[in-house]
């Protein structure tokens, strides 16, 4: 999918695989090596690593373990982990993600509720609902003043859901409360959001590439 770029690398040496995709729902994917030796070295070598980033916008690490290569081909298929919470994918919300990311920089989203979460912890911030109205209308007339007023309660609605989705989910269920590990994993996050809606969007909730 355009916008994505990957990198597969170890502690001696990285590339950009020809081609390579990933399928949520098994852990596993397929990647094209450039050349019949590179992917040789690879199933030779079998445990990698590997960056994915989206645009500017987030970044994600995995780990992959090379099983098995296409004979006469440059084809190899492989298990992968990922390297934040697997837990996260259960409270990926393809609506609220569509809805966001239609309007808004998700990760500027999500940077901006972490910020608000900083801030209740450090008590410089109460989540009252004052507060929240003031922020949801500063992000609906910079975001698209243009909406219809249907419009604009869907994208009100699923902006709240987002900030719920982190607050009373995310930052409890899965972080146990520790912003400082729900920070370190922030980027993570949005990249796994936004793969998964691309990928569920191009792909019948397949893979990426």
């Amino acid at each position: 999918m355009k916008n994505y770029a990957h990198i597969i690398y170890d502690d001696e040496t990285y590339f950009s695989p020809k081609r390579i995709s990933f399928d949520h729902r098994t852990r596993t994917g397929i990647m094209v090596a450039w050349s019949e030796e590179q992917a040789q070295e690879l199933l030779e070598k079998k445990y990698w690593k590997c960056l994915s980033a989206y645009a500017l916008e987030a970044a994600m690490k995995r780990k992959l373990v090379f099983e098995r290569k296409h004979s006469d081909t440059n084809i190899l298929y492989f298990k992968y982990m990922l390297e934040i919470p697997e837990m996260l994918e259960a409270y990926y919300e393809p609506d609220t993600i569509e809805t966001i990311s239609s309007h808004f920089s998700l990760r500027e989203i999500s940077e901006e509720i972490f910020k608000m979460m900083r801030n209740y912890e450090l008590g410089s911030l109460n989540f009252n609902d004052h507060f929240l109205n003031e922020w949801l209308m500063a992000k609906l007339e910079s975001g698209s003043p243009q909406l219809s007023p249907q419009e604009k309660k869907k994208l009100e609605k699923e902006l709240m859901r987002y900030i719920e989705l982190f607050v009373s989910k995310i930052l409890w269920s899965v972080y146990s409360g520790n912003l400082n590990d729900f920070r370190k994993d922030l980027s993570a996050i949005v990249y796994l959001f936004t793969e998964l809606y691309d990928s569920g969007r191009e792909n019948g909730r397949g893979g990426t590439e």
